[in-house]
């Protein structure tokens, strides 16, 4: 699994990169290594694993790193989970604290109330 630590503006940093694999699917989340998440996605990888000690998930990082394609990819193809992390933090308070792009940001908002919709409805 992937560790991550946070910088002081509360980013996400790869902490021992010696102990995963290269394909390691968080890890290629968080290098932005999409054609590699998309892959072990293909390959049958579950797509809400999530980090043991931080509770992140690939959409969390796509989100925190700024990846908008990959989050694209990860809610419209594979329908990832919202839902928080360890420290209660959902992938729209994620875009908040990392100070994303205004389209990811707006993009994550919209796919969060789709969801919380679709919850309400069930």
């Amino acid at each position: 699994m992937l560790f991550l630590q946070f910088d002081e503006q509360n980013r996400p940093i790869l902490a021992d990169r010696g102990r995963y694999a290269d394909d390691d699917m968080l890890a290629c989340a968080y290098r932005g290594e999409n054609e590699k998440v998309l892959a072990a996605l293909a390959a049958g990888a579950d797509i809400d694993m999530v980090d043991a000690p931080t509770g992140l998930s690939a959409l969390h990082i796509a989100v925190g790193t700024n990846n908008l394609k990959l989050t694209r990819a990860l809610l419209e193809q594979y329908r990832a989970g919202f839902f928080p992390d360890q420290a209660g933090r959902w992938p729209s308070l994620i875009a908040i604290e990392c100070d994303v792009d205004e389209e990811l940001a707006d993009y994550i908002i919209e796919a969060k109330a789709r969801f919380l919709e679709q919850e309400r409805s069930a």
